[in-house]
């Protein structure tokens, strides 16, 4: 009886630790997947992974309407003094959109319809860094939801907004006015094909697509 026993509570515990196992494994089932760019994933299409391959950025799938980067009248009806969102580079779009909604308050801003975005189950859009905007011009294809600048002549030229804001120019006073901010040419014919980063007044309107990290 005692042999039968043990015989017993052995198969239990082979039994409890195959159901561990599976339950562990359905707890995570992100754990062994492998990342890539061009994949869809958490709301968006992956366009930038770190070193790690763990982290990075997701573009949405499809371009917002076209908006001003804004902030040139406020916070007083003068052209901006200081800068707000100069930050360039991979990384920084997130920052720089909070600190052109925390500088001015305008709701139909590039910023503003990124950050308010709630989509695909996410709500932590934002404003890409120009750098960020380069990078989703060069995955464009695995990306999509662009416009077909091979076969529609109209869409020629095409510009994409970015949160990195331009740099002073001389007021004659010996300060600096802040009214540009830097956008990115995904035309087919343009006239710098080396640069497409293009500085243009903060009242232009140009396209938003948005992005999110994780």
């Amino acid at each position: 009886m005692k042999k039968n026993k043990l015989k017993y509570f052995g198969k239990l515990l082979i039994v409890a630790l195959l159901f561990s196992a599976c339950s562990n494994n359905d707890d995570t089932p992100e754990e062994n997947l492998v990342l890539e760019i061009g994949q869809e994933y958490q709301g968006g299409i992956i366009f930038y992974l770190d070193d790690t391959q763990e982290h990075g950025l997701i573009a949405y799938q499809s371009d917002l309407a076209e908006a001003a980067w804004g902030c040139f009248h406020q916070p007083n009806p003068i052209p901006p003094t200081a800068p707000i969102a100069q930050n360039d580079g991979i990384g920084y779009g997130a920052q720089n959109t909070l600190a052109i909604i925390n500088f001015c308050d305008e709701s139909d801003s590039a910023a503003s319809l990124s950050f308010d975005l709630n989509a695909n189950g996410f709500n932590d859009w934002y404003l890409p860094s120009i750098e960020e905007l380069a990078l989703i011009y060069e995955n464009r294809d695995l990306i999509g939801g662009f416009p077909d600048l091979n076969n529609d002549p109209n869409e020629a030229y095409i510009m994409y907004a970015s949160s990195s804001e331009g740099w002073g120019t001389n007021d004659g006073n010996g300060g600096f006015l802040y009214l540009n901010y830097q956008v990115y040419d995904f035309s087919m014919t343009t006239a710098f094909p080396d640069d497409r980063t293009l500085y243009t007044g903060k009242d232009n309107k140009m396209i938003v697509r948005p992005i999110r990290s994780f």
